[in-house]
């Protein structure tokens, strides 16, 4: 799923201070956001049958075999089964990349910005795991914390309070919710753990949005193991470096 650099603008803006003012349809960009990945999931999957065959200098994962994955990772080495290791463009943070989730969408803007969007999927399994995170490095105080806390959940749609997780260098706001959403002939649920990832020693911050859902919930069986899922975030979360 591919986004502009222009759609993600109508969440809102950095101003010249470097502080970011969110944009009260944030939770209708996020709303359309999911609908687009159900359209892109039929169109991808309903015309694209043929598979290319694997580079075989290169592990045979999906993000080894995707170019412009493969480019982001700083070695075919797994940090963990099934796990390789990104290290952001700004220099000022690592985490883990799975190792079959591809890069859909990137944008940089210095040492301060950084967004990603990644995803995973499985026709045979019938599964679907979407990653969007977004680095920025903005100041230390609790209104900037707040101010990041309440963008994430306006654009989530969330209403409800965040759980303190204090983890090594760092203390992981987090949350999770469902969303269905309903196209025209078709009912989804979302899942979403997401969180705010803040450095003590820094203003440094991450935000964490992992989805998943079923691919087809309506002509396939579709069975979740959310608790699993939850897990893995949560891992995935903790897992976040950032870089002194």
């Amino acid at each position: 799923m591919l986004f502009k650099s222009e759609d993600l603008m109508i969440l809102g803006k950095y101003n010249h201070n470097g502080v970011f003012q969110g944009n009260r349809k944030g939770v209708t960009l996020m709303r359309s956001w999911l609908i687009y990945a159900l359209i892109f999931t039929l169109v991808f999957t309903g015309g694209c049958s043929m598979k290319k065959e694997p580079d075989s200098k290169v592990p045979n994962t999906e993000a080894f075999q995707d170019t412009s994955t493969r480019e982001l990772l700083e070695s075919s080495n797994e940090v963990k089964a099934g796990y390789y290791l990104f290290k952001s463009n700004t220099k000022e943070y690592n985490m883990f990349w799975p190792e079959n989730a591809t890069k859909q969408y990137y944008d940089n803007n210095g040492q301060n910005y950084e967004r990603f969007i990644f995803e995973e999927s499985d026709e045979e399994k019938n599964y679907s795991n979407e990653i969007t995170t977004t680095f920025e490095n903005r100041g230390e105080t609790d209104l900037l914390l707040n101010a990041s806390l309440k963008v994430l959940s306006n654009y989530i749609g969330y209403d409800g309070e965040y759980r303190e997780i204090k983890n090594n260098d760092k203390i992981i706001y987090y949350a999770k919710t469902e969303d269905l959403v309903q196209t025209d002939n078709n009912k989804v649920t979302f899942n979403l753990f997401f969180s705010y990832i803040k450095d003590r020693s820094s203003g440094k911050g991450l935000e964490y949005i992992y989805s998943v859902r079923c691919l087809d919930a309506k002509h396939k069986d579709c069975k979740i193991n959310l608790e699993n899922e939850e897990k893995r975030a949560l891992m995935l979360m903790k897992n976040v470096e950032f870089i002194d």
